[in-house]
């Protein structure tokens, strides 16, 4: 087998199908990267690696000449479990195309499976969002109790963004934590308010045509994500849209994979 040519034709073939399923994937037009956290899971059981104290610690207490420490109880705050799942697909290459010799059908559809399961990540993400289910503490994730949640009832408006601002700067103890607001997540058609709200040097108001906009050059430099998965799950209905933290300062919605791989494995049989 090793002198014959036809035994070096799945090895070929493997090689095609992993070259296209890796650009495939990396060029697929997704934005849940832009907002999500990546991590890694060692297998599919249950972690409680997000359960520990945040924060909830007292003050420090004055300590008066030949005083003692007064002890303190720790506050501590239950956080999402994580846990990974498996998603898949299986399609068939048949004798005609091989003898059509179509080799178009090896670099074009798994490419298109490894498109379509970044999607579909990026689909699950935006309805985590859009859905506002019920998180580990039996309440939804936008909730007024979580101080992250406003009703403007339209489109982006600077002064609903500044109201949004203001509420995430508390953590579950009701101290400040400072967040850095850093991209504004957005249905496609919503961006274009957006070049109004931060690019004009002035705003009117009632009082004044020509008043300062305190959001012209904001201190913090913001994104701005459209992705049409939110006009798509609003449908005809009313379409929310969101303000999220660095990255770097808290958690959020977090996208794990197995030992960290992140394209598709396609196993091929004969």
């Amino acid at each position: 087998a090793f002198h014959n040519p036809s035994a070096s034709f799945p090895a070929i073939m493997d090689t095609a199908i992993n070259k296209s399923i890796v650009h495939a994937y990396d060029h697929a037009p997704t934005t849940f990267e832009k907002f999500t956290r990546k991590g890694t899971l060692r297998d599919f059981k249950r972690t409680d690696g997000h359960n520990y104290l945040i924060g909830g610690v007292g003050d420090l207490l004055l300590v008066p000449e030949n005083g003692e420490l007064k002890a303190d109880t720790h506050k501590e705050e239950m956080l999402p479990q994580r846990k990974l799942d498996t998603y898949g697909r299986q399609f068939s290459m048949s004798r005609q195309a091989f003898i059509n010799d179509d080799i178009g059908f090896l670099s074009e559809v798994p490419g298109m499976y490894a498109a379509k399961s970044k999607k579909q990540i990026n689909k699950m993400v935006y309805s985590i969002l859009y859905n506002n289910g019920q998180i580990y503490d039996g309440k939804t994730l936008f909730h007024a109790d979580h101080k992250n949640l406003i009703t403007s009832g339209s489109a982006p408006t600077g002064a609903a963004i500044q109201a949004m601002i203001q509420r995430m700067q508390h953590d579950p103890f009701g101290e400040a934590i400072n967040l850095t607001p850093s991209t504004i997540i957005l249905p496609v058609g919503y961006g274009f308010a957006m070049q109004s709200i931060f690019g004009s040097p002035t705003i009117q108001t009632s009082e004044n045509t020509q008043a300062a906009n305190p959001l012209y050059n904001y201190r913090y430099p913001m994104e701005i994500v459209e992705d049409a998965t939110l006009n798509i799950l609003a449908g005809s209905g009313a379409c929310p849209w969101f303000l999220g933290a660095n990255r770097e300062e808290t958690t959020g919605i977090q996208v794990d994979y197995l030992n960290g791989q992140e394209t598709p494995t396609f196993r091929r049989s004969e």
